[in-house]
């Protein structure tokens, strides 16, 4: 009767701790589980960067500044203002004779990062690959184009194109 009396309480404390473990255990696997699909949802926006979609918009974008090599060394150089810079796009972005091409190409990378801010801002993208690999593009595109999103803004109506890239640029480390 004295092995009874403590045998019972002993297995009810083991029986409560491997409970709990496994309760502990189904947590963590779910938590790596939700790391995994966050990582693995950013490594596909890399994928898709590198995809030929993108890569024909940023191509179409390089042949704008391939039509005016003299600005595009200027711009490289920095050797102009922010108000040279945005009169020359003014100027010369709604007569290019690809306005159209370039309008597409515009559109395409701002859907894309639009989806990058969102799941950016949502969580569902692993924050460190994302930003790691995108801050450095998203920044030097929002500096690039934002002449020519706040143009086709103007255009089309629509006040907050490129909010979205702003937000994830922002995002960036400095």
């Amino acid at each position: 009767m004295k092995i009874t009396s403590w045998l019972d309480p002993t297995v009810k404390v083991i029986a409560t701790i491997i409970a709990i473990f496994g309760v502990w255990r189904f947590f963590d696997e779910r938590a790596e589980e939700a790391q995994a699909a966050r990582e693995d949802r950013a490594l596909s926006y890399i994928a898709r960067f590198g995809g030929s979609e993108m890569v024909a918009a940023r191509e179409a974008l390089l042949d704008f500044w391939r039509r005016y090599p003299d600005f595009a060394a200027e711009v490289r150089a920095r050797s102009l203002t922010p108000r040279e810079y945005e009169g020359f796009v003014n100027a010369a972005y709604p007569v290019d004779p690809a306005r159209s091409e370039v309008d597409a190409a515009l559109f395409r990378i701002l859907v894309f990062y639009d989806e990058l801010a969102f799941c950016h801002r949502a969580g569902t993208c692993d924050k460190a690959i994302l930003l790691g690999f995108f801050c450095d593009y998203a920044t030097q595109h929002n500096r690039t184009y934002a002449p020519f999103h706040a143009r086709l803004a103007v255009e089309i109506g629509a006040n907050d194109l490129g909010r979205h890239l702003d937000e994830l640029a922002d995002a960036c480390p400095d």
